[in-house]
């Protein structure tokens, strides 16, 4: 199955911040008008004509950038768990604040996406978030041909050469 990973496109936080939400809250920021915008170019992208399916993360930044794709092409979305991004705090409880967060990040670039288990935060390290998605994505290889997946940066950057992908951007992966 040939899967194209799409980034979600470019967010705003305004609104959190304003309401001032931490930890698992901060994944309600939607899309900026110029996100929006460019969640409506990448919809015209003759890779669509191919897609069977379009799978998105849960998170509403990933959400509204399928809906604009979902608008300009006839393909049905089905969210999935599993296509969220990198944890800071895999506990499932997800406390931590910006600053927390932060740090998790910085050690989990830092010891380039491993955790040991003398770590001060409870990050998700990369491994593990490869075979969430590879997980989730497996699910549909029997019986789909292609499709896409609106996901986040860091989860992009396990199937590749570890670059940062760019808001919309998109890189193809195969699943046996």
């Amino acid at each position: 199955m040939r899967v194209y990973l799409i980034r979600h496109s470019e967010p705003t936080y305004q609104q959190i911040t304003a309401a001032g939400l931490t930890g698992f809250g901060r994944e309600l920021g939607g899309l900026t008008d110029r996100g929006i915008m460019l969640a409506q170019q990448c919809a015209q992208q003759p890779l669509f004509a191919q897609v069977q399916l379009i799978l998105s993360s849960p998170y509403t930044r990933a959400l509204q950038t399928a809906l604009e794709i979902v608008r300009f092409n006839d393909i049905p979305l089905k969210v999935e768990l599993g296509l969220h991004e990198w944890l800071p705090d895999d506990t499932g409880s997800r406390t931590d604040t910006d600053e927390q967060a932060a740090t998790a990040y910085k050690l989990y670039r830092q010891h380039a996406g491993k955790r040991s288990t003398a770590s001060p935060l409870p990050y998700e390290s990369a491994a593990e978030m490869k075979a969430r998605v590879l997980a989730t994505l497996n699910k549909y290889a029997a019986s789909y041909d292609y499709i896409a997946c609106v996901t986040h940066g860091e989860v992009m950057r396990q199937f590749g050469d570890q670059k940062d992908v760019g808001y919309c951007g998109v890189r193809v992966i195969t699943i046996d």
